[in-house]
């Protein structure tokens, strides 16, 4: 099993494959708090838009409250970006996933946005974060998940 420390050190390769490979996990109930590990390797990834849709991620503490289907930001009572999860297929990997669907958010952007998660264990969970796009235009980047004491 896969701890953060292990996760915050490994190659954007290692990442690609433990996504791909690992079996997913049961739907978290809990809340998370997240951390960028790598930008994916494609050219929309490495651009200068996908940098500033990325700067909160890189800058501001962020985390996903499973237990209200909300993503927040700074504190847990930020709470932005409401979503059902539906497990299934990746869009960007071949692996199963739990996706992150926005259709129940009331942000301006929620048709744009898309997520995916793996949960590793019960306090770990391994993300691959976007834009509602095919493979090679939407995944941006891999974020670990893990779990908030107190919840």
């Amino acid at each position: 099993m896969q701890t953060a420390q292990e996760l915050r050190h490994s190659p954007l390769e290692a990442l690609e494959q433990l996504y791909r490979d690992a079996p997913v996990g049961p739907t978290p109930s809990r809340r998370f708090g997240g951390e960028t590990l790598h930008r994916v390797d494609t050219a929309f990834a490495r651009s200068a838009r996908a940098t500033a849709l990325l700067l909160p991620f890189e800058r501001l503490s962020f985390g996903v409250d499973f237990g209200t289907s909300s993503w927040f930001f700074i504190h847990p009572r930020i709470q932005l970006g409401r979503f059902r999860v539906v497990p299934g297929r990746s869009r960007w990997r071949d692996t199963e996933t739990l996706r992150l669907v926005y259709d129940v958010s009331r942000l301006p952007l929620r048709g744009l946005l898309y997520d995916e998660v793996k949960p590793l264990s019960d306090t770990l969970c391994l993300g691959l974060g976007g834009l509602n796009r095919d493979a090679g235009a939407g995944e941006l980047f891999f974020f670990l998940l893990e779990a908030v004491e107190g919840r």
